[in-house]
């Protein structure tokens, strides 16, 4: 019996042409791949940048919105007549609601009235009133009304039982390379950070029309005020920027800054101006 043979088929490979070819467009896959990758990663990596900035701007601006709504306030301890006829409430604290620099302070916890600094970048805010176990958070050791930091305040006469607060705005740096909104106050103790990341500050105060002193007849910078007892409302702007770098090169770095001019990043860090405009209400006639 004869053996039956079968030619096998002959077999072949790749040629180079093919294996470049399955090769460039594998690169091409991944490099999709990897593209989307790194774009989805930068795009989280920004909005939650931004994300944070609004959330920090939003807790200064209500910190200092419920200051400013504050200012002024003081309870009426008597009255005394100016004129025949019409009396005048003597209230226990009586001086100017608010007070601002346009450079900031030369020194913020200085005791007594704070001077305003020739040089400086951002504006400093001082609001004044009379404080209370109400609008104030009291001490656990004294008992007594605090300032912005919690600090006992002391009675504004010996052995009485009124007080007053000189809470002050202003930004600072506990570390280097950064800024954020500080407070400090009369009492001395110096400040302390209150918001991170705010690389600017800007007040604009409203002066009362004088024949309506309920209507604002213009919004001007610290130096630019008449009066501060006819200030009626305080518009504020805080410039926040990013904790960390987040735009690519050429991307997003330029920013509109509290005076609405245009400036250019250089840090690859995002920035954005924040407003707001807040009523003094105990300046407000009735």
């Amino acid at each position: 019996m004869k053996q039956a043979f079968f030619l096998r088929p002959r077999q072949r490979g790749f040629s180079l042409m093919e294996v470049l070819v399955a090769m460039a467009i594998g690169l091409a896959v991944v490099g999709a791949v990897l593209a989307s990758f790194v774009a989805t990663g930068q795009s989280g990596r920004l909005q939650s940048a931004y994300a944070q900035m609004d959330e920090d701007a939003q807790i200064g601006l209500q910190l200092l919105s419920a200051e400013l709504m504050m200012a002024g306030y003081a309870q009426a301890i008597g009255t005394v007549a100016e004129e025949p006829g019409k009396p005048r409430l003597l209230k226990a604290f009586e001086s100017w609601p608010v007070w601002g620099c346009d450079r900031g302070f030369v020194s913020a916890s200085t005791k007594g009235n704070v001077v305003c600094a020739a040089t400086g970048q951002a504006a400093a805010l001082e609001v004044r009133y009379q404080a209370d176990y109400f609008n104030t958070i009291p001490t656990v050791s004294s008992k007594v009304p605090g300032d912005c930091l919690g600090n006992g305040l002391k009675p504004q006469v010996d052995g009485g039982s009124s007080y007053v607060t000189f809470n002050r705005y202003y930004l600072g740096s506990s570390l280097p390379g950064r800024s954020e909104l500080h407070c400090a106050s009369q009492l001395g103790n110096g400040g302390q950070p209150l918001v991170d990341d705010v690389e600017g500050l800007k007040f604009w105060f409203g002066e009362a029309l004088a024949g309506d002193p309920r209507q604002v007849v213009r919004y001007v910078s610290a130096s630019e005020v008449q009066d501060f007892s006819n200030v009626i409302s305080v518009r504020i702007c805080l410039l926040m920027r990013s904790a960390e770098a987040v735009l690519l090169i050429g991307e997003g770095t330029t920013y509109l800054d509290c005076d609405q001019s245009l400036q250019v990043a250089q840090d690859r860090r995002a920035r954005r101006s924040y407003f707001s405009t807040v009523a003094l209400r105990n300046k407000m006639p009735f």
